[in-house]
């Protein structure tokens, strides 16, 4: 049984499916751009070299006490079982997740040809990549991910200008707690307000997720939530419009994994993005 944020989704036809796949090789057309606009989203597999991610998730994870993963083994990166004690909330200052997204070696990543290669063959021009870059690292037994969301949510701006490319750094098979997605709900634009009025919520003071029942939504849309299992490499680029959410991990590798922006080249950038991430900053 698959579950985000301690709530069920049944693992059936009804309720999951699976992202369709492809790869830079099929750049180049206008196929990717159409079906970017069909689907809402698209999974290029061995978008990036395999082993310079890995070599990003080593280098995040010897920013903590050894002890945090399993051998000592910071490239597999699976949880031992053991929280650092007086490690400050994920992503605020303190936090190793912090000063990374700082770091020179993460902007390098960040700025990696093959990235800007797929923002500018989705959005259909040249495009800049947005400074304020989130990185999230979820761990088995927290039960806490990212709830049923839409990114226009926290953008300002239109949003066939904007493009995000999650990155999963490092594998990411489906009970690793991987980013799902809500299929085609970017085509309903009445969606997120219907919902919102009647999902339920275990935030009620915050109207920017839509809910943490995944199953809720899907029985509340007959939508299906596409799942993959991702490995170290990979890219899946998304539409601003488009729900999506992620799994609770149930297995000890943990999920790390960060969200690069890329806009239209000349378009006005959201201010509140201008600056580095921190996860206190309200974004």
């Amino acid at each position: 049984m698959l579950s985000s944020n301690g709530m069920t989704l049944p693992e059936n036809g009804t309720y999951v499916g699976k992202l369709t796949e492809s790869s830079l090789s099929d750049l180049g057309g206008d196929t990717l751009e159409s079906r970017l606009e069909r689907d809402g989203y698209v999974l290029f597999r061995g978008a990036l070299p395999r082993e310079l991610v890995l070599d990003l998730r080593e280098a995040y994870f010897k920013l903590f006490p050894e002890d945090l993963v399993k051998n000592g083994d910071r490239r597999t990166g699976e949880f031992s079982g053991h929280l650092p004690e007086g490690l400050p909330r994920h992503g605020v200052a303190g936090h190793p997740a912090h000063d990374f997204v700082r770091s020179e070696t993460f902007r390098s990543f960040a700025d990696h040809p093959a990235l800007k290669r797929i923002a500018e063959g989705l959005l259909g021009g040249p495009v800049e990549r947005v400074r304020r870059t989130p990185m999230r690292h979820f761990i088995k037994g927290q039960q806490i991910a990212s709830r049923a969301h839409v990114d226009r949510t926290y953008i300002a701006g239109e949003g066939n200008d904007v493009l995000t490319l999650w990155v999963p750094l490092g594998d990411c098979p489906v009970d690793a707690g991987g980013l799902t997605y809500l299929e085609r709900s970017h085509h309903d634009v009445s969606l997120e307000e219907v919902s919102r009025d009647a999902a339920p919520t275990d935030r009620p003071d915050d109207r920017r997720p839509i809910t943490h029942d995944l199953k809720w939504l899907s029985d509340a849309t007959h939508r299906r939530w596409l799942l993959a299992d991702y490995r170290a490499g990979d890219v899946v680029a998304h539409v601003p419009g488009i729900v999506h959410a992620s799994l609770d991990p149930q297995s000890d590798l943990m999920r790390v994994s960060t969200d690069i922006r890329f806009i239209r080249q000349g378009t006005a950038c959201d201010p509140r993005w201008l600056r580095d991430w921190s996860a206190d900053d309200g974004h």
